[in-house]
């Protein structure tokens, strides 16, 4: 198995969006988790406001799922194919490498992602493409084997945004059958028996590998970290220097432009 990136410090916020920890690993498959996370400097960082597309989205995901869960109104009505949230015709996509246990993976999902769905995906300008990885702990894994089979059945998005929403602190037996059972409940249009076996299965541990040699190969130093592909050139990383929809959009823009 290929070494799994580091976990972010948050020592330096203020010079780009999460930076890998220089930490040497002395015993053999041990990850400096601990605290890195918890004393976040991007606490202000503001919610996107609510626009009426968000309004409208909301609405339609209550009369249709009857819940008002956030994680499923942000994608509602959107395509999806397996882990790639938007337009198949579109010719960029943003790759959000996570660890659905990481807070500041969660921070941004809370204060970025819906703004950037809203101008980007839902216009059919991006693609979003989920890379999934877990290297905090046994949760980690857990919820990302369930929400990877869940995109079996191009359902991927809801659950990792309800998995975001209902977050425990790392490592401590939150992603339990209780809640999984809940989270696939909740998703409309999902096989949950499925997606329970699929979890399990050889085809899941085959491409959460694939994901992990891809971040080996691009280095990515932890997580959240973010690249943009253009149509089939390699992906570029870029630094968001914020939680913040307006840290993307020069990124983003520009990319579009060419």
């Amino acid at each position: 198995m290929p070494p799994v990136p580091k976990p972010p410090s948050e020592s330096k916020r203020n010079r780009t969006l999460v930076i890998a920890i220089a930490v040497a690993i002395a015993i053999a498959g041990a990850l400096v988790a601990g605290s890195y996370l918890t004393r976040d400097k991007g606490d202000d960082a503001p919610v996107a406001e609510t626009t009426a597309t968000e309004t409208e989205t909301e609405t339609t995901a209550t009369e249709t799922t009857g819940t008002t869960s956030p994680a499923l109104a942000a994608v509602a009505g959107i395509p999806q194919n397996g882990t790639v949230l938007g337009n198949p015709e579109a010719t960029v996509r943003l790759l959000q490498f996570e660890d659905i246990q990481c807070p500041i993976c969660k921070k941004y999902t809370d204060n970025a992602f819906p703004a950037i769905v809203d101008e980007y995906v839902k216009p059919g300008l991006i693609q979003i493409d989920f890379r999934g990885l877990a290297f905090l702990g046994p949760d980690s894994e857990k919820a990302l084997r369930i929400a990877v089979a869940a995109g079996f059945q191009d359902k991927l998005w809801e659950v990792v945004g309800l998995f975001y929403e209902n977050q425990g602190e790392e490592n401590s037996g939150w992603v339990t059958d209780a809640l999984v059972d809940e989270i696939l409940a909740d998703v409309p249009g999902l096989d949950a028996a499925k997606a329970r076996a699929d979890a399990k299965s050889a085809a899941v541990t085959k491409e959460i590998a694939a994901v992990q040699a891809e971040a080996t190969t691009l280095k990515v130093p932890g997580t959240p970290w973010f690249y943009i592909a253009i149509g089939l050139n390699p992906p570029y990383e870029i630094q968001p220097t914020a939680l913040e929809p307006s840290a993307f959009r020069p990124a983003l823009d520009d990319a579009l432009k060419g």
